[in-house]
């Protein structure tokens, strides 16, 4: 089975790529912000995801997506294939919200993607998680939103990750065994 494709998305500098190398267990990359230049593949394992009530190993591409409008160039390939998608943003602003929804009309609107197969990691102090998803758009409302601090609560973190992947591989497995069955039908 060909890795699981998933894309990190959101404005610059929310924290997309220390997202993606906490849950790639990629150490040694330290927190100086450096703008991601395009995209960055990040290959892991994800041991013991539920599917179907059955524990898996998943071999997963995390594709660290530079949030810079300078890209967009780059968007159609880094879509093509693309099976799960997580949006990430930091700041309580009108301007990551709007880019939010651009990222979503691109990436999910243009692909085969439904809500189910998204997730929005944002940073919220303690204070302030109950209003956070009440301040992105009503494109959002059907998509997981999960407060994210690698800092903090890491195993949360981690937690909420291996639920999105149980969900998104669920999900795959599902439409496989449809396609499976229309084609046993039709024969």
């Amino acid at each position: 089975m060909k890795p699981l494709k998933i894309v990190i998305i959101g404005p610059v500098a929310t924290g997309k790529t220390t997202i993606g190398n906490f849950l790639a267990d990629a150490t040694g990359m330290g927190y100086d912000y450096r703008p991601t230049q395009g995209v960055r593949i990040l290959e892991f394992e994800a041991s013991d995801v539920d599917v179907k009530n059955k524990k898996i190993k998943i071999d997963i591409e995390l594709w660290d997506c530079s949030g810079d409008h300078k890209f967009e160039d780059c968007w159609s390939a880094l879509r093509k294939d693309v099976q799960g998608l997580i949006f990430v943003y930091n700041k309580k602003t009108d301007d990551q919200i709007q880019e939010l929804e651009k990222f979503y009309n691109y990436f999910v609107l243009k692909s085969q993607l439904e809500p189910k197969d998204c997730v929005v990691f944002f940073f919220e102090s303690d204070k302030q998680i109950a209003d956070a998803p009440k301040r992105l758009s009503s494109v959002f409302a059907k998509i997981s939103q999960v407060n994210c601090n690698v800092e903090e609560n890491r195993n949360k973190l981690k937690s909420d990750f291996q639920t999105f992947l149980s969900t998104l591989m669920t999900r795959i497995q599902e439409k496989s065994d449809h396609e499976e069955n229309n084609i046993l039908k039709n024969s």
